[in-house]
């Protein structure tokens, strides 16, 4: 890499000749990285990514920025969630090399879905291309030489190592890596699962036992994807498809072809397996549905008030009729939706 420019720390000062090198991780929750530097701090000396050191991407090393890139200059802007040993954040990156994972047992199994742009891994064993629209997961104490392209977009997910190894079924598993497309059911499953942490993330944030629970969860589908049998991480850890599953319910509620199948087909999972998850709490996939929609509709009429029709409503909100959805309201509520409506008047 001899025509290639090393990455060293860059001071924070005030001088706007300064490298911009920003590392927040907040209260142990938030992510924010960001490095900006000019064509001319590129040139004039060297910048190691020291933020970087000892923390959730410390299993980059050797970072380069390749000629003639380096001429445009170089950016990287990350945000995201650092939960216990979970890292999940969103990244943009101009062209950049360097080794991911250094031997060590503490070095990470990591997940690269590309968005925008392209990333090569290339080890002793193998070597994978990554294109928008694919995922590679692999262990980073096999190290991995990579070659970043300009403006890459990728989504990032790193769990310990230590977590998966005893998951798999042997020691070789480790040394491949899983690269799969972004419609293949577990990677689905995936994807569903993070969005299903971020939005509970500030009550992540206040409690250690659900960190631990995420972390578990995302460890369990790893160590699927690895051994090539995505069904082990759903069975192995159930709370996982609960998660993924009822964040896209409550984001399609107003679909009319919401129904199990279309919920297990989303996730990533099997039909029995969906309703095995919900059943271990005693619950069914469309009643949860049925709740979900009940609370939308009693927010609808709080908001509408006397203005409320009560047959938009129900249909706004995928009830067969009207009376269909009052039976359910007075069920939930107490009162049909007219008399829950007088009675809030008649208290204000």
């Amino acid at each position: 890499m001899s025509s290639n420019r090393r990455i060293r720390s860059a001071r924070l000062c005030g001088s706007r000749d300064e490298a911009q090198v920003i590392d927040r991780h907040g209260s142990g929750t938030d992510f924010r990285s960001a490095i900006h530097l000019s064509a001319q701090q590129i040139d004039r000396t060297e910048h190691i990514v020291r933020a970087w050191e000892g923390g959730p991407l410390s299993h980059l090393a050797r970072l380069a920025i390749p000629e003639p890139d380096a001429r445009n200059g170089f950016r990287f802007l990350a945000d995201g969630h650092h939960f216990d040993d979970l890292l999940s954040i969103r990244a943009y990156c101009d062209s950049l090399t360097g080794i991911s994972g250094a031997d060590r047992e503490q070095d990470p199994v990591v997940a690269d879905l590309v968005t925008a742009g392209e990333i090569l891994f290339r080890s002793e064993r193998a070597s994978h291309t990554v294109t928008p629209g694919r995922i590679c997961v692999r262990d980073t104490r096999a190290s991995w030489e990579f070659v970043c392209a300009p403006a890459t977009r990728v989504r990032v997910v790193r769990v310990p190592r230590d977590l998966v190894f005893p998951r798999t079924a042997s020691p070789g598993t480790m040394n491949e890596a899983y690269v799969a497309d972004v419609r293949t059911p577990e990677v689905r499953f995936l994807l569903n699962f993070l969005e299903a942490v971020e939005k509970s993330s500030e009550d992540l944030a206040r409690s250690a036992a659900a960190q631990a629970l995420a972390l578990n969860a995302c460890t369990a589908i790893f160590s699927g994807m690895l051994c090539a049998r995505p069904e082990t991480a759903v069975h192995d850890f159930p709370d996982a498809t609960m998660a993924a599953a009822r964040n896209f319910v409550q984001k399609n509620l107003d679909s009319g072809d919401l129904s199990p199948a279309m919920v297990a087909q989303a996730v990533g999972v099997s039909l029995r397996t969906l309703q095995r998850s919900f059943a271990d709490s005693n619950d069914t996939v469309m009643a949860f549905v049925r709740r979900q929609r009940l609370q939308r509709a009693h927010a609808d009429l709080l908001r509408l008030g006397s203005a409320a029709r009560i047959s938009e409503i129900a249909a706004r909100w995928q009830f067969s009729d009207a009376s269909h959805f009052i039976r359910h309201f007075k069920s939930s509520y107490g009162s049909t939706p007219a008399a829950y409506l007088r009675n809030l008047r008649g208290t204000s």
